[in-house]
């Protein structure tokens, strides 16, 4: 593993004022600049937005090697926090599938918003189509649009199965999906970061002041396989992506 990034050491109304100050850079840049940007220019301050924050929340990411440049496809990664977007960005910035209710989170939702994430309620099927075609829309528009097809975060110690209905985009775009695993560490004791786990009936709130409180995590990358859409269905793709995540996750001959 390299360390892509560190984290800057400081105290915790340090860390809250440099949160505040960056939210509301990101709601300047996105409001007044990206009307006039290109795609590359937003993609760009995007990435850099990315790891000036998690470097304020002090959190280390490590990754096994840098991503392609200029990846357009399907990224699909097991989902464990808020902060799996945060850290994907600051790699491989591009567009994200999210629920709908972020759309509704303070400021967050904004910028979700102006970076053209993808919202779905996954209770609508009208919504899930709309879904489908907007992902194969972007990427067949240059994007790398990162999904977790588990529908839901979790404490990492399983893998949820993978919706299907997502990889359709990938065959309709006849796109490369990339594979991604994610873990969270405590770098002092080499165990589960379980501050940066965003589960159960959390709210974003509580979330931030658990990994405000802590320094000590490290966000773990692992950039596997690349795979073709050609030749498989929305459930095969399905089924290759989760087992070939959940053994590089949980195999015990795995090292990081």
């Amino acid at each position: 593993m390299r360390k892509v990034m560190g984290g800057l050491r400081c105290s915790r109304p340090a860390k809250l004022f440099g949160i505040a100050l960056q939210f509301g850079r990101g709601a300047w840049i996105v409001t007044l600049r990206f009307p006039g940007w290109q795609k590359a220019q937003k993609l760009q301050a995007i990435q850099r937005w990315a790891q000036q924050l998690l470097a304020i929340l002090e959190i280390e990411v490590h990754s096994n090697k840098l991503p392609q440049a200029d990846f357009s496809g399907l990224v699909v990664s097991n989902h464990l926090s808020w902060l799996d977007i945060l850290v994907l960005q600051s790699l491989m910035p591009g567009c994200f599938v999210a629920k709908t209710e972020v759309r509704r989170w303070p400021v967050v939702g904004y910028l979700a918003q102006a970076c053209a994430t993808i919202f779905v309620d996954r209770s609508s099927p009208r919504s899930a189509r709309s879904m489908v075609d907007d992902t194969a829309a972007a990427i067949a528009q240059g994007y790398a649009v990162v999904v977790f097809p588990e529908g839901t975060s979790s404490n990492g110690q399983a893998l949820g199965d993978f919706h299907a209905n997502i990889f359709e985009s990938a065959i309709r775009a006849q796109a490369p999906v990339q594979l991604l695993s994610l873990q969270y560490l405590d770098s002092s004791s080499g165990k589960a970061a379980s501050a940066a786990h965003f589960i159960d009936d959390m709210t974003l709130m509580t979330s931030l002041k658990d990994v405000i409180a802590t320094s000590t995590i490290q966000a773990r990358v692992h950039i596997g396989e690349c795979i073709g859409a050609a030749g498989h269905t929305r459930k095969t793709l399905a089924l290759h992506a989760h087992q070939t995540i959940r053994t590089h996750l949980f195999s015990p001959a795995y090292e990081t």
